[in-house]
């Protein structure tokens, strides 16, 4: 008997399922290698004997995925060292606030009343930027051997994605720049900062601006990476989080997920469908 089973393409890749695959796999080892590169260049972690750990050796784990546009388009092929946070022991407080869709319309409604400028920013490796307020060990990642004697592990001085602590150390840590620069969380959502003429929303490491004024885009972009923050600008703020935002000629805003809508449609087996 055939099998009516449908299946749906993954967002996310183990690393068994993306070496799997012969035609990507140089795509994601080059991604892998990036990573390993980017975590290192971050002075993410020492490499310590076992011996020296003071809690669970925690496991890693690779996460590999395929960011898209708002179209459905490969833009780039991603992978992620994460840690195995859901063994991590201890009791701590892990909450992270993150911009509920309400909030982007506020900002997309205001910004578009006052005519001001965006600009869309994505904090790259933002965990990475937070430090840990207590240590923590992880075994060496797949791939990455040793040239020391002995049983060696990794003390992180850096967080790491799926850390529990991890979202909670970002927001803070970001949290915390953008009130130093003189920003004010809003009361209704502390995702949503505001100052003299500028706001600024953002869920996790993505974030949009919108200002009176360019410069002071430019101004606040150059503040975070003085502090040492690590971002890339991408545009005006006509996409976020895989949505696509269009303004239309009478002043209303068109929000669109083409990428998805085409994602759902083949994973449902009716590209051709006509109803």
């Amino acid at each position: 008997m055939k099998s009516t089973h449908r299946t749906t393409r993954p967002l996310f890749w183990t690393y068994e399922e993306a070496m799997f695959n012969a035609d990507e796999m140089s795509r994601w080892m080059e991604a892998a290698q990036k990573e390993i590169a980017s975590l290192e260049e971050k002075g993410t972690w020492d490499e310590v004997d076992q011996s020296e750990a003071k809690t669970k050796i925690l496991p890693g784990t690779w996460v590999f995925r395929r960011k898209r546009t708002p179209d459905g388009e490969i833009s780039k092929y991603k992978a992620r060292y994460c840690v195995r946070g859901d063994l991590q022991e201890g009791d701590f407080d892990t909450f992270a606030p993150v911009v509920a869709w309400t909030t982007v319309r506020l900002f997309l409604v205001l910004t578009a009343t006052l005519n001001w400028h965006t600009c869309s920013i994505d904090f790259s490796n933002a965990f990475v930027q937070a430090t840990p307020s207590e240590p923590v060990w992880i075994h060496l990642m797949r791939r990455f051997k040793s040239n020391a004697p002995g049983q060696r592990c990794i003390r992180l001085k850096k967080s790491l994605y799926r850390l529990a602590i991890a979202p909670r150390m970002w927001y803070l840590h970001l949290f915390s720049a953008l009130k130093e620069l003189g920003f004010t969380a809003s009361q209704y959502n502390p995702c949503l900062l505001y100052r003299a003429n500028m706001l600024i929303v953002f869920y996790v490491d993505d974030a949009g601006i919108g200002a009176k004024d360019k410069k002071l885009i430019e101004d606040l972009v150059k503040e975070l990476e003085q502090r040492g923050f690590e971002l890339t600008r991408e545009g005006s703020f006509s996409d976020f989080l895989g949505i696509k935002f269009n303004s239309r000629e009478d002043g209303s805003i068109e929000m669109t997920q083409r990428g998805l809508i085409q994602k759902i449609v083949k994973s449902t087996n009716m590209e051709n469908c006509n109803n």
